[in-house]
């Protein structure tokens, strides 16, 4: 259990915690208010059936205390009541029911120490009832440190102008000071422990429910992952189970024949490349970080284009705009080029021929802004949304028919926050897509 006496817990919780806690000690509130109620009218009830009591000392006092008592319950049961009926329509903040619980908690422990020390005139049964007072509280209700303290202050007040109203000596004075002092001690104590142990229940809580909502997300993950796996790789194995078939009639001739193997080894590539995918981007998610090292982005980026260059032929246009000074990122070479190979690859598919594929680099303060643009056919608005997913529902055959696992621009994404950026998308049908990355740089 982790201990908060003099904190609360972190940030991400702690606002959650306080409506929960609030919430909580408004319904214990509407309880002891009840209980308290109860109490003193049968207290005040008493002297109908046993007159012998009128004859007691301080009993006018006594009667009041406990009047004053009943209709502070009375009050504060009607105040939690309908406190506790708006949370639902318009609920209150946590500083209203954190102020209710707290005044409440005042006149609690002003009426225990009133009932027995002023009432009854007994210096022995003050202790008792002060503490049985501040216990009740620290059990009942959890307050932050602040109001905490403060309930410890107005206590040693109270009790404080308790002793100045008694004809105690001096000695008796300083020695029912120093019990309080222990008691109030011991009230703060319990007081965080009784708030740590909650605090710490509620955090375990969320804990359990986070880690309840990743595995369903991963659950779903799975099977969707299988199921898409399932589907895409059937095909092929569809194709190889046809091919291999019709390899086996004798009448083929050796053109025939040549023709299904070419056909069998370009199902198995397919089959090939999309466990390639897989086995690459759960061998990602297995690593929090990866090595990095300082290189000039504008001299990666010319090394990418005489590549890529070389592969299309001339069947694109591919253009490169940077600037002359080096432009310095922290990178892992590796994987940057498997971003930059994913983007292009996707725009070489939804190009036309003789298109235009234009990659960008500019400095803005402290960013790289990197962007990949080409003038394809877009992509619908209906997909946008989940471009980026594993296994994308967004994901179609190219111009040419080429097929997509949707893994690629999952992967982008991942590598892209590996090296502590991001990436978005701006695109509109018929005029072509522009891909927007962000990159810190560096001196």
């Amino acid at each position: 259990m982790n201990f908060y006496f003099f904190n609360a817990p972190a940030p991400p919780h702690l606002e959650a915690f306080r409506e929960e806690y609030s919430l909580q000690n408004l319904r214990k509130l509407r309880l002891a208010s009840t209980l308290t109620l109860l109490v003193p009218c049968g207290i005040v009830m008493l002297p109908l059936a046993f007159p012998s009591l009128n004859r007691i000392p301080h009993v006018g006092f006594f009667r009041g205390l406990n009047i004053f008592l009943a209709f502070a319950s009375a009050l504060v049961q009607v105040l939690a009541h309908f406190t506790l009926k708006d949370q639902k329509t318009a609920p209150k903040p946590v500083w209203w029911a954190q102020l209710l619980c707290f005044l409440y908690a005042c006149i609690f422990i002003l009426c225990c120490l009133g009932i027995t020390y002023i009432a009854q005139g007994n210096p022995k049964n003050t202790l008792t009832m002060y503490l049985l007072g501040l216990v009740t509280v620290a059990f009942l209700w959890d307050f932050e440190y602040d109001g905490s303290l403060a309930l410890v202050l107005f206590a040693a007040l109270a009790f404080t102008g308790v002793l100045l109203l008694t004809d105690l000596p001096p000695d008796q004075v300083l020695l029912n000071q120093c019990m309080s002092f222990v008691i109030l001690t011991c009230f703060f104590v319990l007081s965080r422990v009784m708030y740590s142990h909650r605090a710490t229940h509620f955090l375990q809580l969320k804990e359990i429910e986070q880690k309840n909502l990743e595995i369903q997300k991963v659950s779903r993950a799975k099977s969707e992952i299988l199921g898409v796996v399932a589907h895409d790789l059937r095909s092929p194995f569809n194709n190889i189970e046809m091919l291999t078939t019709l390899l086996q009639k004798p009448t083929n001739s050796p053109e025939q024949q040549q023709q299904y193997l070419n056909l069998i080894q370009t199902s198995c590539q397919s089959s090939r490349h999309i466990i390639n995918e897989l086995l690459y981007l759960s061998r990602e998610e297995q690593q929090d970080s990866i090595p990095l090292e300082r290189l000039n982005l504008c001299r990666l980026l010319q090394q990418v284009q005489e590549e890529w260059e070389t592969q299309l032929q001339g069947s694109r246009r591919l253009l490169l705009t940077h600037p002359d000074t080096p432009l310095y990122a922290h990178l892992n070479k590796e994987r940057f080029q498997r971003i930059m190979n994913n983007l292009l690859s996707n725009a070489v598919k939804f190009t036309p021929s003789k298109g235009q594929i234009t990659i960008g680099l500019r400095q803005a303060d402290k960013k790289l802004l990197l962007t990949i643009a080409d003038n394809g056919i877009g992509i619908p608005d209906q997909f946008k949304a989940q471009l980026f997913d594993r296994f994308s529902k967004a994901r179609r055959r190219g111009l040419q028919g080429e097929k997509s696992t949707g893994l690629g621009l999952s992967i982008c994404r991942q590598l892209v926050e590996q090296h502590g950026g991001s990436i978005a998308v701006e695109s509109q049908e018929q005029q072509g897509t522009t891909f927007h990355i962000v990159l810190p740089a560096v001196n």
